[in-house]
C-alpha cells in the first residue's frame, strides 16, 4: 500500500438546512428534507468523528441538497431539484456563488496546498445511503466508491475494505455498490485535475440504517470505522 501523507475529509450532504430566504419553496415538506433527498443523515457525525480522530480539516456542506447538490458538476441535471427550479435563475445564480461555488473551491484549495508538499493526499469524502430506494432494498452496508483505472485509489480501497471486514466481519462492504465510483461527484471533476499517482478521490458511503437506528450500534460503528481507517492509512 503505497504512503498517504495527508487526508482531507469533506461531507457535501451534511446538513438539510434551508435558509430563511427559501423556506417557501419547503413548506410543509419537513418529511421530505429529513429523507434520504434531503440530506445523508449520520454523514456529518461520522465525518466529524473521523476528522477528529485523525486531525484533519474537514469541509461540509451547510444547506439541504435540495436547493443545490454540493457533489454534482454545473452540467448535472440533478444539481437543482424540482423545487430550486421553481427560482429564477438569477436566485439560482445566487445559490451557487454562496453555497456551491465556495464549497469546492475551499476543498480544491487545501487539496492543492496538500499536493504542493510533493505528497500523497487522500481526499475522502462521507456520505450515507438509503436502504431502500424505490423498490430495492440495498444490501449494502458499507460502500467505497473509487475509479477502478486509477491503481493508487483501487490498492487503498482493497486495504481498508480488509480492515473493515476485520473489524465487521458480519457486515457486507462492497466495492462501487450502491453507486458507480465514475459517477458524476467532487472526486470525479478534480480526478481530472490532479495527477493520479498522487490524488485519491474515494467517497465513503454507510447505510442510513445504523445513523437511524441503535444509537449504541452506530457509536460502535464509528469507532470501528475510524480504526479501520487509521489501519488503512
Amino acid at each position: 500500500m503505497p504512503k498517504i501523507d495527508a487526508v482531507v475529509f469533506a461531507c457535501e450532504h451534511a446538513s438539510k438546512r434551508v435558509p430563511l430566504r427559501y423556506r417557501r419553496l419547503f413548506a410543509r415538506r419537513t418529511a421530505l428534507l429529513d429523507s434520504h433527498r434531503g440530506w445523508d443523515p449520520g454523514a456529518l457525525e461520522l465525518a466529524r468523528a473521523l476528522a477528529r480522530q485523525l486531525g484533519r480539516p474537514l469541509f461540509r456542506g451547510v444547506v439541504t441538497r435540495l436547493l443545490v447538490d454540493l457533489n454534482r458538476s454545473l452540467q448535472s441535471p440533478t444539481l437543482f431539484s424540482e423545487y430550486a427550479l421553481r427560482l429564477e435563475e438569477k436566485e439560482r445564480l445566487v445559490l451557487l456563488a454562496r453555497y456551491w461555488q465556495p464549497y469546492r473551491h475551499a476543498v480544491r484549495h487545501c487539496l492543492e496546498e496538500e499536493l504542493a508538499g510533493g505528497g500523497r493526499v487522500l481526499h475522502f469524502s462521507v456520505h450515507s445511503f438509503t436502504p431502500k430506494l424505490r423498490s430495492e432494498t440495498r444490501r449494502t452496508d458499507i460502500g467505497l466508491l473509487f475509479d477502478p483505472a486509477r491503481p493508487a485509489e483501487a490498492r487503498f480501497c482493497r486495504a481498508l475494505r480488509a480492515a473493515l471486514q476485520g473489524e465487521f466481519p458480519e457486515l457486507r462492504i462492497d466495492m462501487n455498490e450502491p453507486y458507480s465510483g465514475v459517477s458524476d461527484g467532487l472526486t470525479t471533476t478534480l480526478r481530472a485535475e490532479f495527477p493520479k499517482n498522487r490524488y485519491l478521490g474515494v467517497e465513503f458511503e454507510v447505510n442510513q440504517r445504523y445513523a437511524r437506528g441503535e444509537p449504541a450500534r452506530w457509536r460502535e460503528l464509528q469507532r470501528g470505522i475510524a480504526r479501520a481507517l487509521a489501519a488503512a492509512l
